[in-house]
């Protein structure tokens, strides 16, 4: 006589596992007056025995609204620290990248590496776009965004995904390879190549790209400034030197 309650009461237990407290107080609802009916069609004269069926699938009912409630609030949580994780994960990347190339900014580069170094030996090397300024001033600074753009498009198709690839400010780029500077000039000399294979579309100009690149080797012990120092101490060399070609710093 009692079996019906079993299978009724798990109505609302199911209810509770998809719906709302809502929809699953409704479908409670439905659920105790349908053993009512059914109680009374099939009474066998026990009104105690059908009091105490109706109370089980009340009681069932009010834990699965309380179920419902429950899921539904660790769902909102789980979505809200979600969001926030997103939210913290796009400013992020907001702060650390560059807007008009795309790249990671200077401040990326400094989060990462202006800490003291570890046992790692890495290269360090500036890039600096030749003749950057002549392109603003005969074809404007929309033209020039668009030649800087293009040579950083140029740059990180020929980077690994363990190198850092960085605007370091104005026309200078920044790339840190954990190679050392034997391993790491050949394939600086391939980003070199890449700027100058084609001319580059900036605006109605077909301008001819090149950069000129200092290096330096990062080694434990030395600090990210003294590095970075000697880099640029190479760039200028090879400015001086003529442009669109590379010096190494050496000891």
């Amino acid at each position: 006589k009692t079996a019906y309650v079993g299978v009724l009461s798990v109505v609302p237990m199911l209810a509770a596992v998809f719906g709302s407290p809502l929809s699953t107080l409704i479908v409670g609802a439905v659920t105790w007056l349908a053993a009512f009916v059914f109680g009374n069609l099939a009474s066998d004269g026990n009104v105690a025995a059908q009091r105490v069926r109706l109370i089980i699938i009340a009681l069932v009912t009010l834990a699965a609204v309380g179920a419902a409630y429950l899921r539904q609030r660790r769902e909102r949580q789980l979505a809200m620290a979600l969001q926030a994780a997103a939210q913290s994960d796009a400013h992020r990347l907001r702060a650390e990248t560059d807007q008009l190339t795309g790249l990671y900014n200077r401040h990326a580069v400094t989060e990462r590496f202006g800490r003291p170094g570890d046992a790692t030996v890495r290269t360090v090397a500036i890039i600096d776009c030749d003749h950057l300024k002549s392109v603003n001033d005969e074809h404007g600074h929309s033209a020039g965004d668009a030649y800087l753009t293009a040579i950083a498009g140029r740059l990180s198709g020929n980077v690994a995904k363990s190198d850092m690839l960085a605007r370091w400010g104005g026309d200078e780029f920044l790339v840190i390879q954990e190679l050392r500077v034997g391993d790491a000039k050949p394939v600086l000399e391939r980003m070199q190549q890449a700027v100058g294979a084609s001319p580059i579309a900036a605006g109605t100009a077909a301008i001819s790209g090149s950069v000129s690149i200092g290096v330096a080797e990062w080694r434990p012990g030395m600090s990210f400034d003294d590095a970075l120092l000697r880099a640029d101490q190479a760039l200028l060399r090879a400015k001086t030197a003529g442009r669109n070609r590379i010096d190494v710093a050496v000891d």
